[in-house]
């Protein structure tokens, strides 16, 4: 670079050797694709590099505009056209070996049911692709969209590292980068794949604000006669409903789920027919939501959609090696099917779908020594399939079964949730058979896990403690039955204030014994989740 006596650089030669405005902007686009392939290879720490230096260069760009030369006086003409030629370069290379990578394969958009550890029910949400530059465009053009779809892919990589806080603080600087309605596709993506973000960390009342937003946008352009439900605007409508309707699902609205999840249903037949997996995706979620509302009059409707998502899900499975339904989706499918069956009272039927699920769970399990997750579906199955057997009255044949689960529950340790409702599970079937002092044993574990993780209060604990009474009157320990009445008494004062002792159900229970009030203690066991079999009680 030429330079006058006082080491200024003249006009002339900084516009004869600086790189033009349009290099820099082919540089960062070069840049951007770069990064990109790196983003598909799934190597991050690279793509994030090149999409940063993209920024920085786009940054160099603006100074340029601003007429800040001195801060890029060290960038020569030369120079940017040889990055630009080295990177475009090692892109196509980059190209060329990942071509024949098999494309990961996103997870099927289905919710989960409620409270579930299911390994397959984890929360998948499908993150978008990153987005080459627009060379559709004019660099000139591009100014303000290519920064956009830079920032934008940078908080993907970050959203794919189980960032998402930091991922929609990209989303909205891509947002605020991009001018208002240049382009409203790219701004409906960034906004979809914000609420995907705000989803993922738990902000489901500003997801919910986003998707509302985006539907209204996909909604008005559908109603203009620009667009319609058959291109993609109605899969990109359909893609934000079903995430919408997820949150209310997850937040108990399950009414308005309903509604939701009907419009993509609708959405997704129209465009991509019936047999699809995306729409058998969707008549899937329809059945679990419904079966949520507790609705007696939903449990067939529900039962036929989940049959046909199932039929849809195990063709495809069938066909296709590189199929997106995993073992995993048809082993949820059968488990809430095998579920509403149950509550149909249609045994034979839930025990065939069960058994179904338990089979292929199993087989999962044995590919996967190492991973011990992969035994819960197993656990669960045979629980289920206990609780089937013994409401249908077939008390050692659950016996069994409950053994086996409890044996797979002490993988995960002798501290959680299901261990307790196994072991409460035992002690029923125990004192329905007659077995008092194992009836006892596995109560009075489950007390103690109780008052571990639910301290001294609440109704479940005092349930508990009136059942450890029942079995020790039955025993002849009456001073110890009676102790533990008074303990459950004093509890469901507490939590009953507004009532009397000599009205509440527990004194009831205490004095008359349970079969006199299982009606009550049956209700009060489901609100906690726990299958009650009054029978056990009067045995």
């Amino acid at each position: 670079m030429c330079w006058k006596d006082d080491s200024t650089p003249t006009q002339m030669s900084l516009s004869e050797l600086l790189p033009s405005k349009k290099e820099f902007y082919r540089l960062a686009r070069e840049l951007n694709d770069f990064g990109l392939e790196h983003h598909i290879a799934g190597v991050y720490d690279k793509a994030l590099l090149g999409y940063q230096e993209a920024v920085r260069i786009r940054m160099i760009a603006l100074k340029f505009e601003s007429y800040k030369l001195a801060d890029i006086a060290d960038l020569s003409d030369a120079s940017v056209k040889e990055r630009c030629k080295t990177v475009r370069v090692q892109r196509e290379e980059l190209a060329l070996n990942t071509a024949d990578q098999q494309t990961q394969i996103p997870p099927l958009d289905l919710y989960h049911r409620s409270k579930s550890r299911s390994t397959c029910d984890h929360c998948s949400v499908k993150i978008e692709k990153p987005i080459r530059s627009a060379t559709w465009m004019d660099e000139e053009e591009s100014k303000y969209i290519d920064p956009a779809i830079t920032l934008y892919n940078i908080g993907l990589v970050y959203q794919k590292s189980d960032r998402p806080t930091k991922a929609t603080q990209l989303f909205s600087m891509a947002l605020r980068v991009l001018p208002q309605a240049s382009h409203p596709p790219l701004g409906a993506l960034i906004l979809y794949s914000s609420a995907q973000a705000l989803y993922q960390a738990g902000d489901l009342k500003h997801a919910a604000h986003d998707l509302s937003q985006l539907i209204y946008t996909y909604s008005a352009t559908v109603a203009s006669g620009t667009s319609y439900p058959g291109d993609i605007v109605g899969l990109n409508l359909a893609s934000a409903i079903a995430l919408l309707g997820r949150i209310h699902f997850e937040s108990k609205d399950f009414d308005r789920a309903a509604e939701l999840c009907q419009e993509v249903l609708h959405l997704r037949c129209s465009v991509l027919g019936r047999r699809h997996i995306d729409t058998a995706a969707a008549s899937y979620n329809l059945a679990l939501v419904w079966a949520e509302t507790g609705r007696i009059e939903c449990i067939q409707e529900s039962i036929s959609l989940a049959k046909i998502s199932l039929h849809i899900f195990i063709s495809h499975k069938q066909a296709s090696q590189s199929s997106a339904v995993q073992t995993s989706n048809i082993i949820q499918v059968l488990l809430t099917l095998g579920g509403l069956y149950f509550r149909d009272e249609s045994f034979a039927n839930a025990t065939h779908c069960l058994n179904k699920a338990l089979q292929l769970a199993r087989k999962v399990a044995s590919e996967h020594p190492s991973d011990p997750a992969k035994l819960v579906d197993v656990a669960d199955l045979l629980f289920m399939l206990a609780q089937i057997s013994h409401r249908q009255g077939h008390s050692f044949a659950a016996l069994e079964l409950y053994h086996e689960s409890l044996q797979v529950e002490r993988v995960f340790g002798e501290e959680h949730k299901e261990m307790a409702l196994v072991l409460f599970s035992l002690g029923q079937i125990y004192h329905e058979v007659g077995d008092l002092g194992r009836a006892f044993e596995y109560q009075e574990h489950v007390l103690q896990l109780s008052r571990r993780h639910l301290g001294e209060q609440g109704e479940f604990l005092a349930s508990v403690l009136t059942i450890i009474g029942n079995i020790q009157n039955e025993r002849g320990n009456t001073e110890d039955a009676m102790a533990r009445f008074a303990e459950s008494e004093r509890i469901m004062v507490q939590v009953r204030q507004p009532q009397s002792v000599e009205n509440s159900p527990i004194s009831l229970i205490s004095l008359l014994g349970i079969a006199h009030n299982s009606q009550a203690i049956a209700d009060l066991f489901q609100n906690h989740e726990i299958e009650f079999h009054p029978a056990a009680a009067a045995a």
